[in-house]
């Protein structure tokens, strides 16, 4: 699979192309990708994340790579870009307002039980996803 930090190194002017080249590696990592005016759709059992990725930040897309290498197939993962997805309620419901890229958000269900942003190279929302998600088989 293509890793995610690749499109860093490809970056135009006008990131539209960059961004459906993201979009296309999130669905083929298995993952849902929010467009604009779409929600996530949360149910009462399934463990769900919702994570954030822009083309133009080398860590973001160090996040995802992280995420795309890890077994989430017990977990819904919701993708958003939000320099075209606006992280409102309908996106990250319950969440304090989102300042810091990139963000990850988890659901129980539909409870919110955590929230990161930013940090993303050492330590937060990385060390997160390693500690939650095993390393897939390979």
């Amino acid at each position: 699979m293509p890793r995610f930090s690749d499109i860093h190194n490809t970056l135009t002017l006008d990131h539209r192309f960059e961004s459906d080249i993201l979009d296309e590696r999130a669905r083929s990592a298995g993952w849902e990708v929010l467009r604009p005016g779409e929600s996530i759709r949360l149910d009462d059992e399934t463990p769900s994340i919702v994570i954030s990725g822009v083309t133009w930040s080398k860590p973001d897309l160090e996040v995802l790579d992280e995420l795309a290498t890890r077994d989430t197939s017990d977990t819904r993962v919701w993708f958003f870009n939000p320099d075209y997805v606006f992280p409102d309620e309908r996106i990250l419901p319950g969440a304090p307002r989102m300042v810091q890229i990139p963000a990850l958000a988890e659901y129980v269900g539909k409870r919110l039980i955590s929230v990161l942003q930013g940090g993303s190279v050492n330590g937060g929302i990385i060390d997160r996803i390693r500690s939650r998600f095993p390393v897939v088989a390979g």
